[in-house]
């Protein structure tokens, strides 16, 4: 299948690229410096440009299948909200107009996104840390959410809490009110990304995804 990538030079998203690979995507990526794609670069097609340009994201989108999206505000100095939430809203477009209708979306644990979720205390105090450290990048993820919830994409948000290095385990758990633990493997979470292009378990929902205690 022919997938559309955002966010494919970050800590997750580098991994989700060569997962993708690995499964026999083709893949075409939006990167702002190219030369970041490393030993990848040969292997996808990409554009060279900015999520948060609308052209640029019609351009990565055209002709593809599906899109991942790993985009999010930076850990350091996160800033602007209304940014990420227009540039939702441009790949939404983006979409539409090509016809595209599976998007897999990456928010937090942290951020809300369903009713009568559990908030148990560790999840608490996660949201609590992250409010006082990383404000906007909570603001930016729940005003992406509002943007998904009103558009008619077949849309999964993958909410994870703290994202750590390791290789594949499989010990992953999803729950749309649950949170299992307060650290998710990053080739796991990859493979789940990879794994919703196909499954219609959890569309129009934002599954809260960790490991396994």
């Amino acid at each position: 299948m022919k997938i559309a990538l955002l966010g494919s030079t970050g800590f997750l998203g580098k991994v989700l690229l060569e997962r993708a690979l690995e499964r026999g995507h083709q893949v075409r990526t939006l990167v702002r410096a190219p030369e970041r794609l490393g030993e990848f670069r040969n292997r996808v097609e990409f554009v060279h440009g900015s999520a948060f340009e609308a052209g640029d994201l019609e351009a990565t989108v055209l002709g593809t299948e599906a899109v991942l999206s790993t985009v999010g505000p930076p850990q350091r100095s996160p800033k602007d909200p209304e940014r990420y939430q227009k540039a939702m809203q441009d790949l939404v477009a983006a979409m539409d107009k090509q016809n595209i209708t599976r998007l897999i979306h990456t928010g937090g644990a942290a951020h809300p996104g369903g009713e009568n979720e559990n908030w148990t205390m560790g999840r608490r105090l996660l949201r609590f840390a992250l409010n006082l450290m990383w404000k906007p990048g909570l603001v930016a993820k729940q005003l992406e959410w509002e943007v998904l919830k009103k558009s008619n994409l077949d849309w999964t948000l993958v909410r994870p809490p703290r994202i750590a290095k390791g290789t594949a385990t499989g010990n992953l758990v999803a729950d749309e009110k649950n949170l299992a633990s307060l650290q998710v493997n990053v080739a796991d979470l990859a493979d789940f990304l990879l794994d919703q292009i196909d499954s219609r378990d959890w569309i129009r929902k934002a599954p809260l995804v960790a490991a396994r205690r």
